[in-house]
């Protein structure tokens, strides 16, 4: 059995998460060998989603933002 395009298309995350089965895997590793459009797809998928882990592990916020909003919340609720 062989992977079309359709159906690696449909496991390309799962496939970028890892929770496909072994022998998904294979399948789509197989197809992805053969198929440059679908490589193509591949790699700009893997590259958003690097960029996108690469964003979330960025601090966003100050370092003492959160004992901030706990200070003003234990505030407003012994007002309340």
């Amino acid at each position: 059995m062989k992977y079309t395009c359709n159906e690696t298309f449909e496991r390309l995350q799962d496939y970028l998460d890892r929770e496909l089965s072994e022998d998904e895997t294979r399948l789509v590793d197989e197809h992805l060998s053969g198929c440059g459009v679908c490589a193509e797809e591949y790699e700009f998928e893997a590259m958003v989603l690097r960029q996108v882990q690469c964003r979330v592990q960025e601090p966003i916020a100050p370092a003492d933002l959160f004992s901030k909003i706990q200070a003003s919340l234990a505030a407003e609720s012994s007002a309340a």
